[in-house]
This record gives structure tokens, sequence and C-alpha cells, in this order.
């Protein structure tokens, strides 16, 4: 089984949606047997569902958000995964200050998505609907490149 782990800030918005999307990518794909998904967040302090516009703007979709609750990246999540995909050029530098052995499988989801590229998913925290359904389909766009790169080497 090949793990996939997604990181941003808090878990409620963009790694939150990241998972459920490339979840529902696996299964159009018929990878989801191969691929285990999980996500997580570098500042979380209190599991906490996703954000209603999470929770709205990937509903459009027909995927189901309400389930979720924020997971505190650790170590253990770090070593079990194969692949880290990091919202930003921020998550990934404290997930090799706190890691520096993932060197080799932590990426912004933008840079492995593009074979390096560099740009960061702006966090749509706090913001409206619209913004969150931008977000969505930024992600949606590099998940796309994500699972052709990944099914070529399973």
């Amino acid at each position: 089984m090949f793990n996939v782990l997604f990181v941003c800030t808090g878990n409620t918005c963009r790694s939150s949606m990241a998972e459920i999307l490339f979840k529902e990518i696996l299964k159009r794909e018929q990878l989801d047997d191969k691929v285990k998904v999980k996500s997580s967040g570098t500042s979380v302090y209190t599991p906490l569902p996703a954000s209603d516009n999470a929770i709205e703007a990937v509903k459009e979709l027909g995927l189901d958000l309400t389930d979720h609750r924020s997971q505190k990246l650790n170590i253990n999540m770090l070593r079990e995964a194969d692949l880290v995909l990091t919202m930003t050029r921020a998550h990934k530098e404290h997930i090799l200050n706190i890691s520096p052995d993932a060197k080799d499988k932590v990426f912004t989801l933008v840079e492995y998505a593009t074979d390096g590229k560099l740009g960061d998913i702006s966090d749509p925290f706090g913001y409206d609907l619209e913004t969150y359904k931008r977000c969505r389909d930024e992600i949606l766009k590099y998940l796309e490149m994500v699972v052709k790169k990944i099914g070529d080497k399973l």
C-alpha cells in the first residue's frame, strides 16, 4: 500500500479537501485499493470539524466532509507516509525541521504535481464560499497531475 499524507495548518480546509478529493480521484482511477490517504495539520490543538465552507465546497461535487476531524501532524504519520504533500513551502519547511530524514518524500502539492514549480495553495480560512471553491478547484487541478505520477509508479 502506498501512503499519501496531505498537510496544511489546521487540517480543516485545504488538506481535508485534498484528502477527500484525492480519495475520489483514486476511486475513479481504480487505484483506491493501492493508495491510502490521510491528512493532518501543523497547528492542531483540538480535533475540529472541517470548516463549513470546505464542507459546502466539496458537497457541490457530491462529497461529504461532515465526519472529518482535524489531526495534528506527528512523527509517526511522517514515518508511515511514502509521499507527503504540503499546501505551502512553510509547511514543507516545518516538516523538514522536525524530520530532516523525510526530505526525499516531502514536497509542496504544486512542486510535486509540476515537477518543481514553486507555488503555494492559499489558505481560504475565514473567506467566503467562492474563495473555498477556487481553492478546491486549484487543489483538484494539481491532484489530477499527482494521480498520473503515482499511477505510473504503482
